[in-house]
């Protein structure tokens, strides 16, 4: 088949972004031809290793980064939105068109129509400026000003008309996909369909990278990873409080913090320095593929403490590493951590219980590694790309 992957944009890391990408890949293995498309493309900015080996690029010229636009996040996705109908012959030698929510599922709907070829959904989640998270709600979309803008044009200004198109293009799809059972159960309360559930995969670099000795690991200074992006909708503030928690037991435990520095890492620093912990929080900044599983690997142990995820990539990758996971008993995480057996899965959102069970972690060895190679054989098993990718290639070839 010849594909095209729609996605809303590469201009960050996020889950979202690394599912696209490795579609891509791994259907090309399978020898498809598949090229991928996004009102606009910063790889350097989206998993610049992973996003080399795709053929990506925009629906319309782009300017070059060095030309100032103001925006320019937010004026690419509107216009590859509006222009959607009038670039389909662009993309008449395509068979199919995988799209990975809005504006994507839009475009591939309005472009299918005309080219009367099939379209299918993958969705992350509900369309968050129309069907938002109570996080978002708490502490909006200040960290990128493209976003501020698109939440205000489309939730308070087009909200009518953007509800129906949004509902229109991801109903009309020829199959639609969800990345968890707890997405899959929004989706059907905000669209009235209910979707097919289609985990993504774990790179095979991670699980093949990940045979470790456990005395790699370096005991005299044990350190907590987490691997979000900076933006307040992850609370990694609730994880500086909880390694305050921690430190009690642990005076030399260090939390690591990846990802792009924003200004909530500015709001992060404040807390560290309030708190005493300036020296035991260390903010890396962007790390390459290999230097994440370096880190996965090493780390005692992974914590996700964001609310509401409707997955969350983070503890897949570190079980592919040999590393337990402590997250929420809530949302798409808790299906990511088999409690007890792969890492703990804490009260939501209770900061004190959470701190607990890492604690419980680093206190016991054996516990750890009985955690991390369980986890290692559970997403190896469940959570890969064969399965992924042979699902999604048999509803395209029943919809061609």
């Amino acid at each position: 088949m010849h594909l095209a992957v729609f996605h809303m944009g590469f201009f960050y890391s996020g889950g979202g972004e690394r599912t696209a990408i490795n579609q891509v890949i791994e259907l090309s293995k399978r020898g498809h031809k598949v090229t991928c498309f996004a009102p606009i493309v910063r790889p350097e900015r989206s998993f610049p290793q992973l996003i080399r080996q795709i053929d990506v690029r925009g629906y319309l010229p782009t300017l070059p980064v060095t030309f100032p636009v103001p925006l320019r996040e937010a004026a690419s996705i509107l216009a590859s939105s509006a222009l959607a109908p009038f670039l389909a012959r662009k993309f008449s030698m395509f068979d199919a068109f995988i799209c990975h929510g809005q504006p994507s599922t839009w475009i591939g709907y309005a472009i299918s129509r005309i080219l009367k070829k099939p379209y299918v959904c993958y969705m992350h989640q509900p369309t968050r400026f129309l069907y938002p998270r109570p996080v978002d709600l708490q502490v909006g979309w200040r960290v990128n000003p493209s976003l501020r803008v698109l939440n205000f044009l489309i939730a308070s200004i087009g909200a009518p008309i953007a509800k129906k198109i949004d509902t229109m293009s991801v109903t009309e799809a020829d199959a639609l996909f969800a990345n968890s059972y707890w997405t899959a159960k929004h989706i059907g309360i905000s669209y009235g369909r209910t979707p097919i559930v289609c985990y993504p995969g774990v790179d095979n670099q991670f699980l093949h990278k990940s045979r470790i000795a456990s005395s790699a690991r370096d005991k005299a200074k044990p350190f907590i990873l987490s691997t979000n992006r900076h933006y307040p909708q992850k609370k990694l503030e609730w994880l500086i409080q909880i390694l305050d928690h921690v430190s009690s037991d642990f005076p030399d435990a260090k939390l690591l913090l990846t990802g792009s520095p924003t200004q909530y890492t500015n709001q992060l620093m404040r807390l560290c320095q309030e708190l005493g912990l300036r020296q035991n929080v260390v903010f890396t900044g962007d790390v390459d593929e290999d230097e994440l599983i370096k880190l996965y690997r090493e780390a005692e142990v992974c914590a996700y403490a964001a609310p509401e995820e409707d997955l969350g990539l983070g503890p897949l990758e570190a079980g592919a590493c040999r590393t337990p996971s402590v997250v929420w008993d809530y949302a798409g995480p808790a299906e990511t951590v088999v409690d007890g057996i792969t890492g703990f899965r804490a009260r939501p959102y209770e900061l004190s219980d959470f701190a607990n069970k890492i604690k419980e972690i680093m206190s016991d060895r054996l516990t750890r590694e009985r955690f991390g190679s369980n986890a290692f054989r559970y997403v190896s098993e469940k959570f890969t790309w064969q399965k992924h990718v042979s699902l999604l290639e048999s509803k395209l070839e029943a919809s061609i």
